[in-house]
């Protein structure tokens, strides 16, 4: 069943495109605790011989929590360190995720995750849904998130974009769990080794990291990029 997982995640990869900034990012689960708060962080790197791709870097801080034992909600704000210019807040957004099976109910689990994102220079709103999947067999889990994403604003073109982004990680113990990751777009054609793990705090909070170096198969494209995320749950 990985093996067909992963056949469909390259299959879907080869048409997608995205115009813009690099889509590394969070790799969504299907799932949605009841009462789960959580603050999160992510930092991006970005890393090129050309000066247009290199030092760049993205913050992301976030708030999320569940509604009920199926809808999760979160509001972000994104930032931006470009070379020879200021931090400058870049996005604002808003995420619902919706977990559509229960886990383990099916073959596969499934969840879908709507977004909106407005950024700030240029003014432009993008208006997004990702279908998750993921898939357990044994030790191993495969995940894929495929996005659609509807872009507009008064300096661009409206269009429609499409993103993938798809993990396979083992299961070696709950602080630390190897895998790879796949990301494909327009502007990223990005493969590399991640990490991911949680901590106990004590008391039902957690303590969710996860990690990833991704190096580009496509000269045109960035070359390194770097992504950790950290997540406390409460």
């Amino acid at each position: 069943m990985i093996r067909n997982l992963l056949i469909t995640i390259l299959i879907l990869a080869a048409p997608l495109t995205h115009a813009g900034s690099n889509s590394v990012g969070k790799i969504y689960n299907p799932y949605v605790q009841q009462l789960e708060k959580e603050i999160e962080y992510e930092l991006i790197i970005q890393q090129d011989d050309d000066d247009e791709f290199d030092d760049q870097i993205v913050h992301r801080l976030a708030y999320g929590q569940s509604i009920n034992d199926r809808w999760f909600v979160e509001v972000g704000v994104i930032g931006e360190d470009l070379p020879n210019q200021d931090f400058d807040i870049s996005a604002y957004e808003v995420e619902l995720k919706y977990q559509i099976t229960e886990q383990g109910e099916f073959n596969n689990d499934w969840g879908i995750l709507f977004e909106i994102e407005r950024e700030e220079n240029p003014d432009v709103w993008e208006f997004g849904s990702t279908l998750i999947v993921l898939h357990e067999w044994k030790k191993w889990v495969g995940t894929a998130n495929v996005s659609v994403i509807y872009e507009t604003g008064a300096s661009i073109d409206d269009e429609f974009e499409t993103e993938l982004a798809s993990q396979l990680r083992y299961r070696y113990k709950s602080s630390f769990e190897p895998g790879v990751e796949f990301f494909k777009s327009e502007s990223t054609s990005s493969f590399g080794p991640s990490a991911s793990g949680q901590i106990r705090l004590g008391g039902g909070k957690k303590l969710f990291w996860s990690s990833a170096a991704l190096f580009s198969f496509d000269s045109s494209k960035p070359q390194n990029i770097y992504r950790f995320n950290i997540e406390f749950e409460f």
